[in-house]
């Protein structure tokens, strides 16, 4: 029999119970004190059993972690209040103090045990892992606060009043306004829990079997229409008390949530152990096979003794038997060695062609990266020319017409080797710039100097001077070195002397250059030499350059 219809068997013999009880209360020649002691002892008794062996059966059954404790909580709620029902009837003097600090406390499990029930069915539909926000454990705080008030009533007789005094509350009293508020909490949290239900059943499409819950639901209904209506028994036989029937209804409602699939129940699980695909079975402590799948085998114990904890090779040669010992008895499983055979060729053959392909990928990665390199290389060597392309096409002109005349000749070759000797030097400066991010002093003093030897060579004095320990950066010497070779190309046909001094300021920011010429008169501009050092700091600001032009006639006076 499966444990829902069983739990549910035990709820209906518990309701039989409560029925030949409540016969027995009315029955004549017992006293009533009588009656009602062992009526709510032997109906707490019942219930408090029910409530233990479905408890017991919950831990087994429903695999959702977060809703099996919920439900769990629930029970010992209702657990709780039926110990409190029987030490009240057993333990207590009729109409004393502690029977009715009792009896308020039975709103302790009436008003938290609904919240554990609204709780568990947010966990309807749910993955194991997938909780629910801890924003919901905010629903602790109204039964707290109800069940204080209820439990501080005669403070404030703000839940039940005595008209007649405390002497008589167990027949004379009132309902306030924290009674109505716990039985209001107790309706909503209800409501609640019906509503995720329902939503849980629509979503889920569980329409077929969902009539059976609704009738559960439809029959708790009728009965607390009955209970609360004037008609309060049928023939003089009192229904069971409110209590027993919330707790049992409470019960066989989700036992019908369970029947119809709603709460999810581990009931089938050997239905679908023996139509799963799976080459396992099940068999007890002394090996004997008590369940198979559809495509299992059944080995004999000795078998299963040889792959306790290991594995065996069956006759066939094909087929290992694998075991392992799982709560009362063993499960074992077989696999198919041919297939995995097959699976290990198919593996190593993939391996030998991934080794090619790796070899491969490997020798294609190296000539693309011999190509980059070169293409690097050629785009390195294209930029250099580009730079030098000026100077370069001005030799080619020069050397391809030269002049006739000796003196014009020689004049000729003096600025061919100025171009010369700047063009091998900016070279250098480009090529070096693509492996260091800055240049130093020597290094900038290094080119100035073999450009000053050029000019020397054309009958002009040059001096070159550096003050500190400079440090610039490549792309600012690169453009030094260009502005050097512009100013003085262009002052070059009047250039009697030339003093070039590079300098830094302190933070190393800002790189200077002072190009002090002496120029023959009447031959070039100095407005314009003036005038092409501004243009030149112009474009380097940028780099941290300036460029000061200082000419001067040959006469020793400064140039107009």
């Amino acid at each position: 029999m499966d444990l829902n219809r069983a739990s549910l068997g035990r709820m209906l013999a518990y309701l039989a119970t409560l029925v030949c009880v409540a016969l027995m209360n009315n029955a004549s020649g017992i006293p009533a004190q009588w009656n009602v002691l062992h009526l709510g002892v032997i109906s707490s008794a019942v219930l408090f059993t029910a409530c233990l062996q479905w408890r017991l059966s919950v831990r087994r059954r429903f695999p959702q972690k977060q809703m099996r404790g919920n439900i769990t909580l629930f029970v010992d709620s209702l657990m709780l209040l039926c110990v409190l029902r029987a030490v009240k009837y057993a333990f207590t003097p009729p109409g004393g103090d502690a029977a009715r600090y009792l009896w308020y406390a039975y709103y302790i499990p009436f008003t938290f045990g609904p919240v554990f029930l609204f709780l568990a069915s947010l966990s309807l539909g749910r993955a194991d892992d997938d909780r629910i926000s801890k924003q919901w454990n905010l629903l602790f705080l109204p039964p707290t606060l109800l069940s204080a008030s209820v439990l501080t009533n005669d403070l404030h007789r703000a839940a039940f009043g005595f008209p007649n005094g405390f002497a008589e509350w167990e027949t004379c009293y009132t309902r306030g306004a924290v009674y109505y508020l716990a039985a209001a909490w107790i309706v909503l949290t209800v409501l609640g829990t019906v509503f995720n239900t329902v939503r849980s059943t629509f979503s889920r499409r569980l329409f077929k079997t969902a009539w059976l819950p609704a009738a559960v639901a439809a029959g708790m209904v009728i009965y607390l229409i009955i209970y609360v209506s004037p008609v309060h028994g049928l023939n003089n036989i009192p229904l069971f008390s409110l209590n027993d029937f919330l707790c049992f209804g409470s019960m066989a409602l989700l036992e019908s949530f369970v029947i119809a699939r709603i709460i999810v129940s581990n009931q089938d699980y050997p239905a679908i152990f023996a139509a799963s695909t799976l080459n396992a079975g099940i068999a007890d402590q002394t090996l004997q096979v008590q369940r198979v799948s559809a495509q299992g085998v059944r080995p004999q114990p000795q078998q299963l003794d040889a792959a306790k904890n290991g594995e065996t090779v069956l006759s066939d040669g094909e087929t290992v038997l694998k075991a392992r010992p799982v709560q009362g008895g063993w499960f074992y499983w077989t696999e198919n060695l041919s297939e995995l055979r097959r699976l290990r060729e198919a593996l190593n053959d993939t391996a030998d062609y991934l080794n090619e392909e790796n070899t491969l990928m490997q020798l294609t990665s190296e000539l693309n990266e011999e190509r980059r390199a070169v293409a690097g290389q050629l785009r390195l060597y294209d930029s250099v020319a580009a730079s030098l392309s000026p100077q370069l096409d001005r030799i080619n002109e020069i050397l391809q017409s030269p002049p006739e005349k000796e003196a014009s000749f020689r004049e000729t070759l003096k600025t061919v080797g100025v171009l010369i000797a700047y063009a091998k030097r900016l070279g250098f400066l480009l090529l070096e710039s693509r492996k260091t991010e800055e240049f130093t002093k020597d290094e900038l003093l290094l080119c100035m100097e073999e450009s000053a030897r050029a000019l020397r060579l054309a009958d002009v004095k040059c001096e070159v001077t550096a003050t500190g320990g400079m440090r610039v950066p490549a792309n600012s010497a690169v453009a030094l070195y260009e502005a050097f070779e512009a100013l003085t190309e262009y002052a070059l046909p009047a250039l009697v002397s030339l003093e070039l001094a590079l300098s830094q300021d302190k933070t190393k920011a800002c790189t200077t250059l002072v190009f002090t010429a002496e120029l023959r008169p009447g031959v070039i501009p100095q407005t314009a030499l003036r005038q092409l050092a501004e243009e030149k700091n112009r474009r380097a600001y940028a780099e941290g350059l300036r460029f000061e032009v200082i000419p001067k006639t040959a006469e020793g006076g400064d140039g107009a």
